[in-house]
């Protein structure tokens, strides 16, 4: 059964891995959760807005309600 780490876009996998060496901690926290959720609404709102940081979108401009409320903007379409 596939994670939430494994259905995430692969620039949204990519910048979170490059923000690794800058912010250790937080990455690895944020991996640690995104491999232990099946569905985006088991992730907690510190591990949403983690994603949305190390992602580097911004979140007024570019990342809707749904997005937040499902992750569509995060996750890979199935």
């Amino acid at each position: 059964m596939k994670t939430v780490y494994d259905k995430l876009k692969p620039d949204i996998l990519a910048s979170i891995k490059g923000d690794k060496s800058k912010y250790p901690y937080t990455t690895k926290a944020l991996i640690k959760e995104l491999k232990s959720c099946i569905n985006w609404s088991q992730l907690s709102i510190n591990a949403v807005s983690s994603i949305i940081i190390h992602s580097h979108v911004k979140i007024f401009d570019s990342v809707a309600v749904q997005d937040l409320l499902w992750g569509d903007k995060f996750l890979i379409e199935e």
